[in-house]
């Protein structure tokens, strides 16, 4: 059974030392999900349109039985990218509604990540930039 990414981080968040945390890391690698939401999160080049997180409730039911996952909301998560093209032309509106659509979909722990990851704000215990860089070198390019 495929984890849920909030569930990877709650499991990453139980470790104590730094070399647990990066072996933790290092063995989910080649998630390309959980790869994109640490990269959506601490890339310094990929901007978001979303400054102001809406109210939005977020799916009630247990994690696994929800509608969506970031497993399904991560790949689309490119309209809400600055200079990304699949955005051009969305208002501001139709974005904010979409946005509600996508955490409402979810479940709290994975709608959590997901403000996260667009506020640049991952709150994830003991998960800092120089780890992640540390286990993904070529995440992304300094600026």
């Amino acid at each position: 059974m495929t984890k849920y990414i909030s569930e990877l981080f709650k499991e990453f968040e139980k470790l104590k030392s730094r070399r647990e945390k990066c072996g933790f890391l290092w063995d989910h690698k080649e998630n390309g999900t959980l790869t994109a939401v640490l990269q959506g999160a601490f890339d310094p080049n990929i901007k978001w349109h979303i400054t102001d997180i809406p109210e939005y409730t977020p799916d009630v039911g247990p994690i696994g039985v929800n509608p969506s996952s970031l497993f399904d909301v991560i790949p689309k998560c490119t309209i809400f990218a600055i200079g990304h093209p699949k955005g051009e032309g969305v208002k501001p509106s139709r974005m904010k509604e979409l946005l509600i659509q996508v955490l409402e979909s979810m479940h709290k722990d994975e709608s959590d990540l997901y403000v996260g990851m667009l506020k640049k704000k991952l709150k994830v215990k003991g998960l800092t930039e120089s780890m992640v860089l540390e286990v993904f070198p070529d995440l992304y390019r300094k600026v």
